[in-house]
């Protein structure tokens, strides 16, 4: 009889974000591999035709009429309702976060309805938001083996600010120190998170990178991308440009303004091709004189298309910056499998890390602008074929992931039953 598992993700298709890739992957991966997969996601996304029977879609106070009526939010329906800041009171006031009032309650009544009615081997909770992995506890001592699976850390170098209150910050790291140590196995796409876990608890965690699914390679090569100039050195960034905390190309534009000056004719062979949404400042920024004519804006593009535009690249560009070292993105996943060299501009983190240890590419600081202005030299005159020698790449790659999360499945189900006395 099959392995069943029961995956607890409030990101899940149709949610177009990135974090709702990794598991639209895993999930059929896993299933070929032998394991029966069922989902509780919310319903705040909307649901797809194949969801019966593997996803269960619950209620989400961001779905409520009369709770947007009141934040003055516009009607779910809209794609605007999907991606509007969360309520002071819900990102500052609430501990780990909104989720814990806003989907928990939903998800651990739907869980616990399904656990009463089908047998499960594991349950899988999967944030962001933190707020799911509470899930787990709440099922108390009798719930089956458990996976916490961490996308982004929790205390460890944390996305968010500082907590207002020093009792919400003692609360935040008991919660945490609660999760992982009740959890049977912890799963991290970082591995610099997933050794912060071990130092800190001790506990049993498992590296398992973000990876492209090349089930969608047909998509890709059927998606329509924008034409690139065949006598220009085309590089190509995928996704927003800046991300506070997390994505800077001041030195992006400060190594175009330097080479523009320093040989114009030379710049003038290079495109520079942006897909994404560009804020007024950027505008603003590329707007300059001369660089107007590096930079091709070809606005937000569909997945497959901006996968389909990476692998027509001459290069690829990567900018990772900022004090978290955990940093790695499912944007990289897409890169390493196109086949062509990553410029990184990247502080010292894992996505950086990935492109030197996997041969894909040269990595620079982002203080290092002459450093990047030498490397477009380089690509504009010979190439950058030095510097892409790929290896290792199976491992960013399905079904990789989906074996290593067997593993740790089996583990946690070892786990469990030590724990119980079996």
């Amino acid at each position: 009889m099959p392995r069943r598992l029961l995956l607890v993700s409030y990101y899940y298709p149709p949610d177009p974000s990135v974090g709702s890739h990794r598991w639209a992957a895993m999930a059929p991966h896993l299933r070929e591999l032998g394991y029966d997969v069922k989902v509780v996601t919310t319903g705040l996304f909307g649901v797809l035709p194949d969801d019966r029977p593997n996803v269960t879609r619950t209620a989400d106070l961001r779905t409520s009429g009369l709770l947007r009526r009141a934040l003055r939010r516009p009607p779910v329906e809209h794609q605007a309702a999907v991606s509007d800041p969360v309520p002071t009171l819900l990102s500052s006031g609430l501990v780990p976060d909104g989720g814990v009032a806003s989907w928990l309650p939903f998800a651990l009544a739907a869980t616990r309805r399904m656990l009463r009615a089908e047998r499960f081997d594991c349950v899988v909770t999967n944030n962001a938001p933190d707020s799911t992995h509470l899930l787990g506890v709440l099922l108390g001592r009798r719930r089956p083996a458990w996976i916490a699976d961490f996308e982004d850390p929790w205390r460890f170098e944390p996305l968010r600010g500082p907590w207002p209150f020093r009792v919400q910050d003692r609360l935040d790291a008991a919660l945490e120190a609660r999760v992982v140590r009740s959890a049977d196995v912890i799963v991290g796409v970082s591995a610099t998170m997933v050794a912060d876990f071990a130092a800190r608890f001790g506990v049993d965690s498992r590296h398992i990178t973000l990876a492209w699914d090349p089930a969608l390679d047909a998509c890709v090569e059927a998606a329509t991308a924008p034409a690139l100039d065949p006598d220009r050195f085309s590089i190509v960034h995928t996704g927003a440009l800046t991300v506070p905390y997390r994505r800077d190309p001041t030195a992006l534009f400060a190594a175009l303004r330097q080479l523009l000056a320093d040989d114009p004719q030379l710049a003038s062979r290079l495109q520079l091709v942006v897909a994404g949404v560009l804020s007024d400042e950027e505008r603003r920024t590329l707007a300059q004189p001369g660089l107007e004519a590096l930079v091709t804006d070809v606005g937000s593009l569909p997945r497959y298309a901006a996968v389909a535009l990476q692998r027509r690249a001459d290069a690829l560009l990567l900018i990772v910056t900022g004090g978290h070292r955990f940093q790695t993105t499912g944007k990289l996943a897409e890169y390493l499998s196109s086949g062509r060299p990553i410029i990184a501009i990247a502080d010292e983190n894992d996505a950086g890390r990935i492109v030197e240890e996997t041969g894909t590419g040269i990595v620079l600081a982002p203080t290092d602008i002459d450093g990047i202005v030498a490397t477009l030299r380089e690509a504009l005159t010979v190439g950058l074929g030095r510097h892409y020698h790929p290896r290792g790449l199976d491992r960013y790659r399905f079904p990789a992931p989906a074996v290593a999360f067997a593993q740790a499945v089996e583990a946690a189900i070892e786990h469990r039953s030590r724990r119980n006395g079996g």
